[in-house]
């Protein structure tokens, strides 16, 4: 046990003091962009659900005003999604000038969502498509939040450049950049790594938005407690994922990543039993109890996405089994 929490373990334990510092800048400014990109999805899917609402009720009209009115919000999320792809990027990815250049782009297109996204609020404040700087929907401070977002982002942006030009001059790379993704394997690891994240950083604003709008009581306690506790794994398996399994060293990642496969689907069974435990005890709790979290799962009367949610946690520790029973036997 003491071996899968050891220093040694880790390619950290190589870096110079220098080095843990790039690296400690760049994994909070991933985690910013984390943090913004689940509470800017969590906004957008309010957005959307408004829109098909619309859209189901034969009211085409309205639902391109609300499109429109929302459009700042759309913006927002693909804004803070490119900023933490862009920093994910940062994260002891860089190791030519070909990648160097590439992340530049990426941070020049994250400058330019900014400016868009802030010009269109401007606009749509002056042409009175909002009654006030703080009109109150899809979030409380909206689209206030928006103009701030893209603020945070320019200086995101601007970071991001200023830290690639200083990486430029000490290419190759100092420290140890993660492996490639095998090239076969590329196009379903990536649409994969995709839809987790996605889910991932919704659950994150999921789990610290329910824990205070969840119905905890009048006959619901078990079945939030089990959304809750499913939102939680979506993005700790994530965050285990990302700043654990990655930044093992590679001798170790062939070791230690079987037992953590077995231990996640374990974890992952026992919560989406609890899960469906609740459920049974509530069937009207997806609607009821679950509305509040996961609007668009019900904007059409369709419960797909909650069972997305659910399933995502297990799915990913069988890939995981799997990917650590195949790296045992080569």
């Amino acid at each position: 046990m003491k071996k899968f929490f050891s220093k040694d373990s880790f390619v950290l334990s190589t870096f110079n003091a220098n080095q843990k510092r790039q690296s400690l800048i760049v994994a909070i400014a991933l985690i910013i962009s984390f943090i913004f990109s689940a509470y800017t999805f969590f906004n957008a899917m309010y957005a959307f659900a408004d829109c098909i609402g619309s859209i189901v009720c034969a009211s085409f009209d309205a639902a391109l005003r609300d499109a429109t009115r929302s459009l700042p919000t759309f913006l927002s999320f693909l804004m803070s999604l490119w900023g933490l792809l862009l920093f994910h990027g940062l994260f002891r990815n860089v190791s030519d000038e070909k990648r160097v250049k590439s992340l530049k782009k990426n941070a020049v297109a994250l400058l330019a969502f900014a400016a868009v996204n802030f010009v269109a609020i401007i606009v749509m404040l002056i042409m009175g498509k909002y009654h006030s700087l703080v009109d109150g929907s899809p979030s409380p401070l909206y689209p206030l939040d928006s103009i701030l977002y893209s603020l945070v982002y320019v200086a995101l942006g601007v970071f991001a450049l200023i830290y690639l030009n200083k990486l430029q001059e000490k290419l190759p790379y100092e420290v140890p950049s993660r492996g490639p993704v095998v090239k076969k394997a590329r196009g379903f690891y990536c649409t994969f790594v995709t839809f987790w994240m996605l889910i991932a950083i919704f659950s994150f604003a999921a789990f610290t938005i329910g824990l205070f709008i969840q119905d905890f009581k009048a006959g619901y306690i078990l079945y939030s407690i089990g959304l809750i506790l499913v939102y939680c794994l979506n993005f700790l398996f994530l965050a285990v994922w990302e700043f654990y399994y990655n930044e093992l060293k590679e001798e170790n990642k062939k070791a230690f990543l079987l037992p953590l496969a077995i231990f996640g689907l374990i974890i992952s069974i026992l919560v989406t039993a609890f899960y469906f435990l609740g459920l049974g005890a509530s069937l009207d709790g997806p609607s009821n109890a679950g509305f509040g979290i996961l609007p668009v799962a019900f904007a059409a009367s369709v419960n797909i996405a909650t069972m997305i949610v659910v399933a995502t946690p297990v799915i990913v520790s069988i890939v995981a089994l799997i990917k650590g029973i195949i790296a045992r036997k080569k």
